[in-house]
């Protein structure tokens, strides 16, 4: 990259839209249309705290659909188009996951954004990881049911990027255009779809940055653009909501749908076993553990009998987990993904032995944060391993993490000189 190819965003007239309407068509779904002389900015506000929101990406299976098509195909009452893709065989550039799947062919690099989502419990935690984070399927945080990847990114904790590489021909971020963004909350609790008409008289579109202070504007934490220009498509309640600047929609490989609702619940059943689940049922001597008391997540519990069976009904759904505790057993958190309308199984083997004192240390290893840690992202369930409230995005190397306060070091020191002897 060149410098002459990279725009500062000091050098660009920023945007001042106004807002001309907004609406609550749906509970938890809040809509809104904003002018300039030369733009048209449409924008839904989601709240991902509601149990009765769901938030949908593409399968590979469904590639190739219009966004309205998919919107059809998930019942959703929202969606836009998803990343840049390869026009030849509708393949995601960057990595991509729909239904719980990574796509065949997709993988990340320093070139893009990831924005990832799963629920849990009765909420969706929702999170984008910057460019120079790459991140591989394993690093996702278990349940993770869609991915999108895209570029530029936007808005990185709270704060407009400062440059865009105006040489970018998939993104021409220097350029007014059709544009399709998201952004997240630095709580967690607020998805932005934006789209941005373009190429039009009524609406020439907008630049990268002008975009950008727009989302940090409306309170992004952190935010990425999606795929833009002629693929730029914004489907409510069934309908076009967006201009698109060919006049019709175009089929795109992916896309993200939300959808309001109550959801078809499911059900988890398993046997509490020991050692092994294997020939639990049928085994004699039985294997079966009666006694035992299963918490599910939501916090419902109940205690196995004989059979040593638990079955928990009207799971909205999630990845649900159970715990399983009895004295003279170790306890055991055991996780499955509840399918709508479906029962699914989820036996525990437990083991005899003594809880350890609970140290306060998680088996995180190189996953993405859990839902009760702040990373890069901004949310909960955020970011991509930073501990620090706010992320963190400059301290990712291994030299800046975990490092001890220097008064400790300097504590530890010297008490470990006087401890050898010394008079110092």
């Amino acid at each position: 990259m060149v410098a002459a190819a990279v725009v500062s965003l000091a050098s660009t007239a920023s945007a001042t839209p106004t807002l001309q309407s907004q609406s609550d068509p749906y509970p938890g779904i809040h809509r809104e249309t904003w002018t300039d002389v030369d733009q048209r900015i449409r924008l839904i506000r989601v709240d991902l705290t509601s149990a009765e929101i769901a938030v949908y990406a593409t399968a590979e299976a469904n590639r190739g659909e219009t966004t309205s098509d998919y919107a059809a195909r998930k019942s959703a009452q929202v969606a836009i188009n998803g990343g840049p893709f390869a026009v030849n065989n509708f393949v995601p550039r960057g990595l991509a996951m729909g239904e719980g799947n990574v796509w065949s062919q997709t993988a990340d690099d320093a070139s893009y954004a990831v924005f990832h989502m799963r629920r849990a419990g009765e909420r969706t935690f929702a999170a984008i990881v910057p460019p120079e984070n790459v991140v591989a399927a394993a690093d996702l945080p278990e349940g993770t049911e869609g991915v999108l990847s895209g570029r530029p990114l936007l808005v990185r904790q709270s704060q407009v990027t400062q440059t865009f590489d105006c040489s970018d021909a998939i993104t021409i971020p220097c350029q007014p255009a059709p544009r399709t963004a998201i952004g997240v909350s630095p709580d967690g609790n607020t998805l932005w779809l934006v789209v941005v008409d373009g190429w039009q008289q009524s609406s020439l579109g907008m630049t990268a940055a002008q975009l950008a202070e727009f989302m940090r504007a409306r309170g992004a934490g952190m935010a990425m653009a999606l795929d833009g220009g002629s693929s730029s498509t914004l489907v409510v309640g069934g309908a076009l909501a967006s201009q698109p600047s060919d006049g019709v929609e175009r089929a795109v490989a992916n896309h993200l749908a939300i959808k309001y609702g109550s959801l078809p619940k499911g059900e988890l059943y398993g046997l509490i076993c020991k050692h092994s689940v294997i020939n639990c049922a049928t085994d004699t001597p039985s294997r079966k553990i009666s006694g035992a008391t299963v918490t599910l997540d939501d916090g419902r519990a109940l205690t196995t009998d004989a059979t040593g069976s638990y079955d928990f009904l009207n799971i909205t759904p999630r990845l649900a987990c159970v715990t399983v505790r009895k004295a003279g057993y170790v306890t055991k958190t055991q996780c499955h993904q509840v399918v709508a309308g479906e029962l699914q199984y989820n036996s525990v083997a437990m083991w005899e032995g003594t809880d350890l004192p609970d140290a306060g240390v998680s088996d995180a290893g190189t996953t993405l944060p859990d839902a009760t840690t702040v990373g890069d992202g901004g949310a909960p369930d955020g970011g991509f391993g930073f501990d620090d409230p706010g992320g963190g995005c400059c301290d990712s190397s291994s030299s800046g993490r975990d490092r001890p306060p220097a008064l400790l070091v300097l504590v530890v020191a010297l008490f470990l000189m006087r401890r050898r002897g010394t008079t110092a």
